[in-house]
């Protein structure tokens, strides 16, 4: 099945803050709302009247939008005399559909934070940072264009990144869908982002097979904080994935293939054991007791468990004495579904980065969009099912049947509809052994991956091969992993610029693990919270090598 293209018009908008209401439309007129009677400061009302009389299709708000917890009032669940609200996302970034009572336009109403990561920007930036991406996209992939997410915007670039012909023979190309049952094993069987607080305390794992590495008692207060993140990091995992066309493997077929080729685009169920000696960070996810409280890490020397894993994280087990029995297994077909589309995304980032006449603002937002272009995409292969979310003012217009999603937000109620199913025109994009595999590789990244040129040792000491990741760490200096984010107590050797210090294992290629911030005599993060903090002010403080996207 082949993904079709969709042919994206550009949907007209305007760039407004959402205290003030003032912005830009997208030839650069400027936008002043119409406020009703006795307000001083628009609401959302006025926010739709004034884009439905300037002809717009889509608000995009900068500023300080509220979050909306529930039980609370939410700014998208107001009373909106004429205007009939759709199926909303309150989930952030929130989206608002609504439809005008009188003419029957519709009107998205949506946060640039779905785009750049942060609402924290101007609607001029946000509206030269969207044409920016825009234009390198279409330069990086003909005929692509901005979609109404960046989900969908990076799966139509997908589409027409696909060779439409293959061999001499000009055969059509098609990929082979996942079997049901392999994509419903691979939904309940595999996680996505690696996410561990490993400094002791209330955010530390409590099952007793995850230790702590560092110790926050022992070290109250850091000398250093150093944030470690991946550059681009997805589209350096997209390299000759496996598709469908997948077959199961018995336990002598398994161990066979994790033996002979540890490299195989395969997946295993495995019965691990932590080795009696072990003292570093858990290598292998092992889902809780109840899969509704997600993965940990198992990291107690030791300790047993049984888990599904992907055939890059478990040649890193293997290659570090941990005891890994296979069971069965899943073998894909090697195939390049992403090479190209990886490839061009990197272009279209790297023209973005590169350009000198951008504005420093300008140029982080373009940046943060394709990044968010790409993750988005990742997470999309693997969407089955959409919820809608309806808005109704009394209790008793809900139906029976869907009486347990309700949430109430102030004086109205919202319930959840089921989406639709997945039809001709969006299966070919449901592509979850893609998504696996990318999560797999950057968790396996995380842990071991490359320099620049293998080695990361000061000038003048004997060379060694080196290393980048958690396990190029002492455990003890590892606060905590993030994605593809690492906190340290210390700053990696290996993350620094090439030549910074004499030294340095980042080239700027996509894929490589380098430092974004560091802070120096900060209080130990004990909580996640806490660590987030550190994070957000290390990045704002940057490195002495300048800033890096």
């Amino acid at each position: 099945m082949r993904p079709q293209v969709f042919n994206y018009k550009p949907k007209r908008t305007v760039w407004v803050d959402y205290k003030t209401g003032r912005g830009l439309t997208d030839a650069g007129e400027s936008v002043r709302p119409k406020i009703g009677d006795r307000r001083q400061k628009p609401n959302l009302v006025d926010l739709l009247d004034t884009a439905h009389a300037l002809g717009a299709e889509r608000i995009m708000l900068t500023g300080a939008v509220p979050d909306g917890d529930p039980g609370k009032s939410h700014w998208l669940i107001v009373r909106t005399p004429g205007w009939t609200p759709g199926g909303h996302w309150l989930t952030k970034p929130a989206t608002g559909r609504f439809t005008h009572e009188a003419t029957g336009a519709a009107l998205e109403v949506r946060t640039v934070e779905e785009w750049f990561g942060t609402n924290d920007m101007t609607p001029a930036t946000a509206r030269d940072a969207w044409g920016i991406v825009s234009a390198a996209l279409a330069a990086a992939v003909p005929g692509a264009a901005m979609g109404l997410t960046p989900a969908a915007t990076g799966a139509n670039a997908w589409a027409l990144s696909l060779p439409k012909t293959l061999g001499r023979d000009k055969r059509p190309f098609e990929l082979e869908q996942l079997p049901k049952d392999l994509a419903d094993e691979l939904h309940a069987t595999s996680g996505q982002h690696r996410m561990e607080h490993l400094v002791g305390g209330p955010d530390r794992c409590g099952c007793g097979a995850c230790l702590p590495t560092f110790d926050a008692e022992a070290t109250p207060k850091l000398d250093t904080f150093a944030s470690v993140d991946g550059r681009f990091m997805y589209a350096a995992m997209c390299r000759e994935l496996g598709t469908g066309g997948a077959r199961r493997l018995g336990r002598a077929q398994a161990a066979d293939l994790m033996t002979s080729d540890p490299f195989a685009r395969a997946r295993f169920y495995v019965r691990v054991q932590v080795p009696d000696a072990w003292e570093h960070v858990g290598l292998l996810a092992a889902q809780h007791t109840n899969p509704a409280d997600g993965w940990h890490y198992p990291n107690r020397p030791g300790a047993k468990f049984e888990t599904w894993a992907d055939g890059a994280e478990l040649k890193i087990a293997r290659d570090a004495g941990w005891l890994v029995e296979p069971v069965e297994g899943v073998q894909f077909a090697k195939s390049r579904p992403l090479d190209t589309w990886a490839d061009r995304l990197t272009r279209a980032r790297h023209q973005v980065n590169e350009n000198p006449e951008l504005p420093g603002p300008v140029r982080r937002a373009a940046a943060a969009a394709l990044r968010q272009m790409l993750i988005a995409t990742v997470g999309n292969f693997a969407s089955r099912i959409k919820e809608r979310t309806i808005t109704v003012w009394s209790a008793t217009s809900i139906p029976a049947e869907y009486a347990d999603t309700v949430t109430r937000y102030g004086e109205a109620y919202t319930y959840k509809m089921p989406g639709r199913e997945h039809d001709a025109r969006t299966l070919p994009f449901y592509r979850p052994e893609l998504a696996a595999q990318i999560w797999a590789r950057a968790r396996a990244r995380v842990l071991v991956g490359k320099t620049a040129s293998g080695y990361t040792t000061p000038v003048g000491e004997p060379a060694r091969l080196a290393t980048s990741g958690v396990l190029a760490l002492d455990p003890s200096t590892v606060i905590g992993i993030n994605g593809d984010a690492v906190y340290s107590s210390t700053v990696p050797a290996w993350a620094l610029p090439v030549g910074a210090n004499g030294f340095g294992g980042d080239d700027g290629a996509v894929g490589r693990l380098r430092v974004k911030g560091i802070l120096e005599n900060v209080a130990t993060p004990v909580t996640i919270a806490e660590r987030h903090v550190l994070r957000e002010q290390a990045e704002a403080a940057g490195t002495p090598w300048g800033a890096d996207l």
